[in-house]
């Protein structure tokens, strides 16, 4: 992304720091984006949890998320994180799931967790289309 796209996105941000109250990456002591929003230094556009409250509560409408992409488009991500896409993507959570983990969700009373079929992940990851 250029630098005159990066600065329109930001135009609108008048630090008021509002997003940055509400980001729970912050609250449990990390600097995601909106440490950048705030005029910080130190930041990484790759900590978000995607809980959207910092657009929520912006009261310019400035698009936090555009700016954190433009911002990831910077630097190379964190070194384990296309094995927590996979991860996402063949179980819903960043962490693998398998069938020792439905084991123990059913010890403590806990519904198995539904793993999206093997066909289904591969045309996933694939990008491709599923035959039939």
């Amino acid at each position: 992304m250029s630098e005159t796209r990066l600065e329109t996105l930001l135009a609108g941000c008048t630090q008021c720091g509002l997003c940055r109250d509400v980001c729970i990456v912050e609250r449990l002591g990390a600097h995601s984006i909106t440490s950048f929003l705030s005029g910080e230094k130190e930041y990484s556009s790759w900590l978000c949890s995607s809980c959207w409250r910092c657009q929520e509560v912006c009261p310019q409408g400035v698009d936090i998320h555009a700016i954190m992409m433009a911002k990831r488009r910077d630097v190379e991500p964190p070194p384990h994180h296309l094995s927590n896409l996979v991860s996402v993507l063949s179980f819903g959570y960043a962490l693998p799931v398998d069938d020792s983990t439905n084991e123990s969700r059913r010890f403590h009373g806990l519904d198995a967790v539904d793993l999206i079929p093997a066909e289904s992940l591969k045309v996933l990851l694939a990008g491709g289309e599923r035959e039939g």
